[in-house]
């Protein structure tokens, strides 16, 4: 009897011991899953806050960009009376948009547009903008980024539109280039009126 009761006992006790080792592997492996998780969470808000960066910066220099493309212009505009067209094609004035970090379209290239084998090439560039727009929806919410894309695929068109006008074919010719300009002008103000940049680079902080 009492042999059966100590190896009844200690059955119990192997038992429980066991129990407790289970119990134990099971809050250790739940605790390693929660610090995973944690880990993945926060490498995703660091990922995101990454990409929200890099595309605001480089939506920071177009709209600088712009900036300084258009006091050259209205400065011309004024000292010499020279008709609006024809300064939006001049090279000296376009490296204004072209000749930066986003883009990096030099003078040099720019004086080459015309011959075929840069025409690919300088496209591809000049749709810089345009890919930032795409880009945008991925890392901000639709309904905030709007006319930040509008500027930008603005940006681009009119950017093509000087491209095929000095190839000569641009079938509106330089009143088509005056149109894309304008629409470029329009959606630069509403995004300096807007403030959206400010807007976004505050949300962005939330990842920092």
């Amino acid at each position: 009897m009492v042999t059966d009761f100590w190896n009844n006992f200690w059955m119990v006790i192997v038992g429980l011991l066991s129990l407790l080792t289970s119990i134990g592997a099971i809050y250790f492996a739940y605790r390693a899953n929660e610090q995973v998780e944690k880990q993945i969470e926060i490498n995703n808000k660091q990922f995101l806050f990454k990409n929200r960066f890099e595309i605001l910066k480089s939506c920071n220099t177009l709209i600088n960009s712009f900036a300084h493309y258009q006091i050259e212009i209205d400065k011309d505009k004024k000292e010499n009376e020279t008709k609006h067209g024809s300064l939006l094609l001049e090279n000296n004035k376009l490296t204004k948009l072209t000749d930066n970090e986003v883009i990096g379209v030099k003078n040099d290239m720019l004086n080459s547009i015309e011959e075929k084998n840069t025409n690919k090439q300088l496209e591809k560039l000049f749709r810089i903008p345009e890919n930032l727009s795409a880009e945008l929806s991925f890392v901000f919410e639709s309904d905030k980024i709007g006319p930040l894309q509008i500027f930008l695929h603005n940006y681009s068109s009119f950017l093509i539109s000087i491209s095929f006008y000095k190839k000569e074919t641009l079938l509106g010719g330089i009143d088509d280039v005056n149109i894309k300009f304008n629409k470029l002008y329009e959606s630069w103000e509403k995004v300096q009126e807007i403030a959206i940049l400010t807007s976004l680079e505050k949300e962005t902080k939330i990842f920092y």
